[in-house]
């Protein structure tokens, strides 16, 4: 009986999981990607990578576990990590690559979309089979990958002015209900299917990829470098999340811990915003 109630109230917080993966993720990535098209290439990717959809993420994870389980799963997470900011470059190079000689934007897009989630699983499959977890490893695995992501990143200079098109009612409802979808997706693909598949789908980079197949509907693929440039620096925010998420959930508990790794994570992020304003100015 008691295990009945158990399974039902773990069915009931994942439905909830993805009601809220769906709506706040959605809004949520969709207002950073469009405050991102308002800044400088400076700030963008900083924006960009706020920590979002890795609250929601942990957070159920704690309710559905515990704080300290949550904390021992952090170091198989900080090499995927890396991976997912490194897919932003795999896909921008992809698309550079397929805007060549494939006239149709859509079409465009789909082989995108497809040939970097396929580089993604090969490079993101040894890691759901070995179930690698090193807390120092994995942080300079993290590292490596940032370091490499931003060398790809910043390869291009863009000297004109940003066009930015302006958006309908239905175009920004319709953005969100695309973003809320792929993310949701992962999240009940994560969950559903077998060990193996489940843990490779949960480092889907549904976030970026859903942001970039946006950006990429409305600007050419070059163009995509102006919002990912700074993702690689904006993402340590995520690091310190996840490293927080070890040090705090424990003594402080999920809802707490959640609150507290928040504060700090977020205040790299505005700290390094006001950096890059003050010393690189903001002109575009």
């Amino acid at each position: 009986m008691a295990d009945t109630i158990f399974a039902g109230q773990a069915d009931s917080t994942f439905v909830i999981q993805i009601i809220l993966s769906f709506f706040v993720g959605g809004g949520l990535i969709t207002l950073l990607s469009m405050i991102s098209e308002r800044v400088s290439e400076r700030i963008s990717g900083i924006v960009m990578m706020f920590p979002s959809v890795i609250i929601i993420g942990f957070f159920f994870l704690g309710l559905t576990s515990s704080a300290d389980q949550v904390a021992e799963v952090i170091p198989a997470t900080l090499i995927p990590l890396g991976l997912v900011i490194f897919s932003s470059a795999i896909y921008i190079y992809s698309a550079i690559f397929y805007s060549g000689f494939i006239k149709s934007r859509y079409l465009q897009i789909a082989l995108t979309f497809l040939t970097g989630s396929l580089v993604w699983l090969l490079l993101a499959a040894p890691f759901a089979i070995w179930k690698f977890s090193n807390l120092p490893v994995g942080v300079v695995g993290y590292f490596l990958f940032i370091a490499l992501t931003h060398f790809l990143m910043n390869r291009v200079k863009f000297t004109e002015k940003l066009s930015r098109p302006k958006y309908t009612k239905i175009q920004i409802l319709a953005r969100a209900a695309f973003t809320g979808t792929m993310i949701a997706a992962v999240v009940f693909l994560g969950r559903v299917l077998d060990p193996f598949w489940g843990g490779i789908f949960t480092m889907f980079p549904s976030v970026s990829y859903a942001s970039l197949v946006i950006f990429n509907i409305y600007y050419p693929p070059q163009r995509l470098f102006y919002f990912f440039k700074k993702a690689p620096l904006g993402s340590i925010s995520l690091l310190i999340y996840s490293l927080c998420v070890i040090l705090l959930f424990p003594k402080l508990g999920v809802v707490w811990g959640t609150l507290a790794c928040c504060g700090i994570s977020m205040s790299y992020s505005f700290l390094l915003i006001g950096y890059k304003l003050r010393f690189s100015g903001n002109s575009q």
